[in-house]
C-alpha cells in the first residue's frame, strides 16, 4: 500500500512537471511567428500566374502579434504578395466575444493585397445561431470592409494579362464539422455549389477543413488551402500532430504539403487558438506560397 501511494506521488509529480513545462512552452511559442514557404508546379497553372504570389493566414481565432498585429501585419507586407486568403476562423466564435480587433487586421490587409475570406467553423456557427451568439455575425459583416471578398460558398475569377484561375469559398454543413465520426459528403455537394469542374483550367479551394481534401480532389480542386487542425496543437517528432479539433488522434492531415490523385493540399498550422491554447514544436505560422507553370518542382521550407 505505501508503495502504490510513493509511486502514485511520483507519477503526479511527473504529470505536474510535464504540464508545467507544455504551459511555458506554449506561452512562448504562442506568441513567435514563422513563415512556411512553398513552391507548388503545375501544367495548368496559366503562363501569365508564373511566379503567382498567394499568402494563407488561417486561424487566427482573435490572436494578437504585436500592438493590433503590426507584427503580422509586417511579416505579411515584407511578402509582398499578389493575393492573401484567410481559410476562416479569423474569431472565437464564443457568446460575447470580441469581434472588432480580428476584423480590423483584415480590413488593414487590404491596403497589401487584395483579400479573399471564406468562413471557418467558428463564423459559421455564429452566423447560424444567433439565438447562443446574439449580434455577433450582424457586428461581423457591418464591420468588414467592402475590400474584402467574401466567398461564402461562392467562387471568384482573378484574372491575369488574360489568363484566369478561379477561387473557391466553401462553407461546409455543421454536419461535415462533426467530432470524433467523420460525416461523409454527398456525392453531389461540391457540384451543387459550384457546378463541373473544368478540368482545362485551374482551381483553387479555401476550405477550412482538411478532412475533406479527397472530395475536394476527386471535384477537381487543384489546390486546397485549409486549416482548422491547428497543426495537431502538440507536434510528436516523427509522429506529427497530436490531437485535431474534430478528437481525432495523430491525424492524417495535420499540417504541411499533401497530395491526392495529382492534386494538392496546403494545410495551415494556424495563427491562434481558443479553448486549448497548447502549441509545442508548432509555431504559429503564415503561409507563403507561389505558383508556377512547370519550372520548378513543388517543395516547402519553413523559416
Amino acid at each position: 500500500m505505501i508503495l502504490c501511494l510513493k509511486v502514485l506521488g511520483i507519477l503526479s509529480i511527473l504529470g505536474v512537471v510535464c504540464l508545467s513545462i507544455i504551459l511555458i512552452i506554449s506561452y512562448f511559442e504562442n506568441r513567435k511567428l514563422t513563415t512556411t514557404e512553398y513552391h507548388i508546379s503545375d501544367i495548368r497553372v496559366p503562363k501569365a500566374f508564373n511566379g503567382f504570389h498567394i499568402v494563407h493566414l488561417s486561424d487566427l481565432h482573435n490572436a494578437e502579434f504585436g500592438a493590433h498585429n503590426e507584427q503580422l501585419i509586417d511579416v505579411i507586407n515584407e511578402l509582398k504578395p499578389d493575393i492573401i486568403i484567410i481559410t476562416g476562423d479569423l474569431i472565437i466564435g464564443k457568446p460575447e466575444q470580441d469581434i472588432a480587433e480580428s476584423v480590423d487586421f483584415m480590413n488593414r490587409l487590404c491596403d497589401i493585397a487584395p483579400v479573399y475570406f471564406s468562413m471557418g467553423n467558428h463564423e459559421l456557427r455564429v452566423s447560424l445561431y444567433e439565438d447562443v451568439y446574439g449580434d455577433m455575425w450582424k457586428q461581423f459583416m457591418e464591420r468588414v470592409s467592402p475590400k474584402v471578398h467574401l466567398l461564402f460558398d461562392e467562387k471568384a475569377a482573378i484574372i491575369k494579362n488574360g489568363d484566369q484561375i478561379w477561387l473557391y469559398g466553401l462553407n461546409l454543413t455543421p454536419e461535415l464539422y462533426k467530432r470524433i465520426i467523420q460525416t461523409p459528403m454527398p456525392d453531389d455537394y461540391l457540384d451543387s455549389l459550384f457546378g463541373a469542374c473544368n478540368p482545362k483550367e485551374y482551381h483553387i479551394f479555401m476550405a477550412h477543413n482538411p478532412d475533406y481534401f479527397v472530395d475536394y480532389a476527386k471535384w477537381g480542386a487543384n489546390l486546397t488551402f485549409a486549416g482548422h487542425v491547428h497543426g495537431g496543437m502538440i507536434r510528436v517528432p516523427w509522429l506529427g500532430g497530436a490531437l485535431s479539433p474534430m478528437i481525432h488522434f495523430f491525424p492524417k492531415y495535420d499540417k504541411g504539403l499533401f497530395k491526392e490523385m495529382g492534386q494538392y493540399m496546403i494545410l495551415s498550422g494556424g495563427l491562434g487558438n481558443h479553448t486549448f491554447k497548447f502549441r509545442v514544436n508548432n509555431l504559429p505560422e503564415v503561409v507563403s506560397v507561389k505558383l508556377y507553370t512547370d519550372e520548378y518542382i513543388t517543395s516547402s521550407d519553413e523559416k
